[in-house]
């Protein structure tokens, strides 16, 4: 490092470390790439975030948005424009400003999977990533697309994504840019085109920085008004690439938690893992002088699986990860509000007993019981011909049998208010216990000792763990029916219990 840039950073940091001001932007994502709340649910969270002093929400609406000049984007589950206009009202009523967040490069299935964009692509058997060579006909596309967002939206800033460009020098044109200027070229160049279409509506931009951390070469072309969202979900600072590249110039950087992340799904969380998160990446970041923060809440992995025809025309498309909706996760809500506000190192077990107590009403043995539930190690389970075990090497046995034990203490809780949390936490545990007994299930069925004499008993088996499978798609439709739009709630049931009914019908037809 020269030491012009040395001494600048030297300064930089010490600037930022100490700082303890409180976050000026305190924000909470609302994914709604699947999951999708109805407008009485989101009007309800708001309320509950104004009470916490949250000042923003980053509002993923992508195809629940009511687009015009671009309404092949708009799904099933979209928004009417005046539904928009008011949930964006009643936010500003409360002193909540609502930002939207629009994919422009990475994460643009929805976009490039209609015809309509194909030649964005840049793979044309991966219609996830737009081609940052395309420049011309992007900003064609996305000065209209982002102008419908923004109208509805008065906030200063206009989130553009720009995360997880995995597919940067992909095809031939930008594989050869890459070759003789860098990946890092080829995402400043289009991110730099963006931004200008955003700066012409008057806005902000805002992107993730996890490219430009990893491919840092070209950084200081990205325009000076540019603000960076270091996402950390629990790893190491430098994951993605030093932080320092950002420190040194001088930006103004936002930090991002989480609340869903991989590898949770509608079977597993990984509550200890958030709790910690903020534990550790608030302090950082408080103490690194970051200006905002952003509590992320992922209803998908954002990756998918597609249905292809003839001349890799997408058919449909698939999440690959669904999470349990954000219905059961108040707690951790309330924990990131907690966090962000106060200045001192935020404790989880000592938030959630007192959460505890003061929320649920619980005693001091209820709260003990509560956080042994938020402490409880929770993975997914790998089969194999020799067994199921579970990422820590458990079998699956013993973990059903912790998970069922856990499921007793927390069905002797007498909360005095919020039921509803630990009816969530039960459902949630319920789930959990399905998956693991068709987890038990597929260790038999795929054990190499299975034979066609053992069907019967493995039906019986698996006709029973159905039967229950649809007395919990009850209970999720009863605990969600005001909550999530009527076709999620279907969605979800149906995909949780998608490959059990896939493998009972198989068994039948073996008999």
């Amino acid at each position: 490092m020269k030491l012009r840039s040395f001494i600048l950073l030297l300064v930089l940091l010490s600037l930022r470390v100490g700082h303890a001001e409180p976050f000026a932007v305190r924000a909470v994502h609302l994914d709604f790439r699947t999951e999708v709340m109805t407008l009485d649910a989101m009007r309800h969270l708001v309320d509950d975030l104004s009470r916490e002093g949250v000042s923003t929400i980053v509002m993923e609406w992508e195809a629940t948005f009511p687009f015009v000049k671009h309404a092949t984007l708009s799904n099933a589950s979209a928004f009417t424009e005046a539904e928009v206009r008011d949930f964006v009202a009643y936010c500003a009523a409360r002193g909540i400003d609502v930002i939207p967040l629009q994919n422009c490069f990475g994460h643009c299935e929805y976009i490039l999977r209609n015809e309509r964009y194909g030649a964005l692509r840049e793979d044309r058997k991966d219609p996830s990533q737009v081609c940052p060579l395309r420049i011309e006909a992007a900003t064609a596309l996305f000065s209209e697309i982002f102008a419908e967002v923004a109208a509805l939206h008065p906030s200063r800033y206009f989130h553009i994504g720009a995360d997880e460009t995995y597919l940067l020098g992909l095809c031939k044109d930008c594989r050869a840019v890459a070759e003789r200027e860098g990946k890092s070229r080829l995402f400043v160049d289009y991110v730099k085109a963006m931004c200008e279409v955003v700066r012409r509506l008057g806005k902000t931009p805002v992107i993730w920085a996890d490219i430009i951390l990893k491919y840092p070469e070209a950084l200081d072309e990205l325009p000076d008004d540019l603000i960076f969202v270091d996402w950390n979900y629990g790893w190491e600072p430098d994951r993605f690439g030093k932080l320092d590249n950002l420190f040194a110039r001088g930006v103004k950087m936002w930090g991002a938690p989480a609340l869903r992340s991989g590898p949770d799904n509608i079977y597993l969380t990984q509550w200890k893992k958030h709790f910690d998160n903020l534990a550790v990446f608030v302090d950082f970041a408080r103490r690194h002088g970051y200006e905002g923060m952003i509590e992320t809440s992922w209803s998908t992995s954002g990756t998918y699986g597609y249905f292809y025809d003839a001349g890799n025309e997408v058919l449909d498309m698939q999440p690959i990860r669904l999470v349990y909706p954000m219905s059961a996760f108040g707690i951790l809500c309330d924990a990131y509000c907690d966090a962000v506000r106060s200045d001192a190192p935020f404790e989880p077990e000592t938030f959630v007993k007192g959460w505890a107590r003061t929320r649920l009403g619980l005693d001091e043995t209820g709260a003990e019981v509560l956080w042994r539930y938020f402490s409880m190690p929770q993975e997914m389970v790998s089969v194999t011909a020799a067994g199921a075990k579970d990422a820590r090497g458990r079998d699956v046995e013993e973990v059903l049998a912790e998970c069922r034990a856990m499921r007793d203490e927390l069905a002797q809780l007498r909360p005095r208010d919020g039921r509803d949390h630990v009816a969530h936490y039960l459902l949630m545990l319920d789930i959990r216990i399905e998956y693991l007994r068709f987890k038990c299930f597929e260790a038999r069925y795929q054990s190499s000792e299975f034979r066609r004499s053992d069907i019967p008993a493995l039906e019986r088996d698996l006709a029973a763990l159905v039967r229950d499978a649809a007395k919990i798609d009850k209970r999720f439709a009863l605990l969600h029916k005001n909550y999530l739009k009527p076709a999620e709630i279907d969605y979800v049931n149906r995909m949780r219990t998608l490959k059990m009914k896939a493998s009972y019908e198989r068994l039948k037809s073996n008999r």
